[in-house]
């Protein structure tokens, strides 16, 4: 059985599903959608810009990952210790040792840290 909502409404065009992709938080709601639009799901792709495919394919690798359900690309994090409350939006994860990481972007600079010492602030 699945959490996730039960569409009443039909897509009609690439496009549509292409929106509804760029806002897909999770690769559940990828696969959803892909499976319910087979038909569009190739012309859809070719409309995603380049960043928005990788996005997707970061969904995709890191689909198994408790980093990746708990702090989702685009959501906002911060450190637990930032004493200056910095936020910045998730963009990657990587794992090193056996360890964890978020890649985040901070204004126009890009930061990192271990998974445990970042808190979710917003979605």
């Amino acid at each position: 059985m699945s959490a996730l909502p039960i569409p009443q409404f039909e897509l009609q065009s690439p496009l549509e599903l292409a929106q509804f992709l760029q806002s897909a938080k999770t690769w559940r709601e990828v696969e959803a959608l892909t499976t319910s639009y087979p038909h569009l799901k190739v012309a859809a792709w070719e409309v995603l810009t380049d960043e928005e495919k990788e996005r997707l394919k970061t969904l995709k690798q890191w689909q198994d990952f408790a980093i990746a359900q708990k702090f989702p690309i685009g959501c906002t994090v911060q450190r637990i210790d930032d004493t200056e409350h910095l936020t910045g939006e998730v963009i990657q994860y990587w794992r090193a040792y056996g360890v964890e990481y978020v890649t985040f972007k901070v204004g126009s600079d890009y930061d990192w840290c271990r998974g445990s010492l970042l808190e979710k602030v917003s979605s």
